[in-house]
């Protein structure tokens, strides 16, 4: 039985004992309605509001691995649509002019020529002590980038207008390791560009 097969039925195992010991109404509640208990989320490293954590399409109940997706953007199509940069760590609010908690922040800046829609992205994160390995594909509905335009793309828990929801029990929340960060962002027609990024030791901190 693969590795990650076993790890996952016996979080599932572990969620069901948490249930049991969970006063019914707690452990009755799922928020997302994928079959795991609220309580039992965080022992899975799995989104409580989010019935396909890894966005590949499966239940988290179903899903062997629901915190690792295949990625599924076609690696070919027309070149130099975008350049993008991300910020993990020491983010700051342009607007309030003030910190705020770390998450997964994107600028995506339009070199195509022409304007740029259906945008997705895909990244996978590793923990450089432990070398567990996480992969989220995340579609960007609604987001248009004009010809020479920049947007800002943010990936948090926050529930702002706009924003992308991430997953709070990611490793990249719960883990102080440092870690490597492999991000692909691609728009319709064309080939999608990845980057790398290092995340220093230290959680996803919160502001001050």
């Amino acid at each position: 039985m693969p590795i990650f097969q076993s790890r996952h039925l016996i979080a599932i195992g572990l969620a069901a004992a948490l249930a049991a010991a969970t006063p019914p109404a707690m452990a009755a509640t799922d928020s997302d309605g994928d079959g795991v208990p609220d309580a039992a989320e965080a022992l899975l490293g799995t989104d409580p509001l989010n019935p396909d954590t890894d966005g590949d399409g499966v239940n988290d109940l179903a899903d062997k691995d629901p915190t690792r997706a295949e990625n599924p953007i076609p690696q070919i199509g027309k070149p130099n649509a975008l350049t993008f940069t991300a910020k993990l760590e020491n983010n700051f609010d342009p607007v309030t002019k003030k910190d705020v908690a770390d998450h997964i922040e994107l600028a995506i800046a339009n070199t195509s020529g022409e304007t740029l829609t259906d945008l997705s992205m895909f990244y996978s994160l590793k923990d450089d002590v432990t070398g567990k390995i996480e992969a989220y594909y995340k579609p960007l509905p609604g987001l248009t980038i004009d010809k020479g335009a920049t947007v800002d793309v943010n990936l948090d828990d926050s529930g702002l207008p706009g924003h992308i929801r991430d997953n709070p029990n990611s490793i990249y929340h719960t883990s102080q390791n440092a870690k490597t960060f492999t991000i692909q962002v691609t728009a319709k027609g064309y080939a999608p560009v990845q980057i790398e990024v290092k995340k220093d030791k230290g959680g996803a901190e919160k502001a001050d």
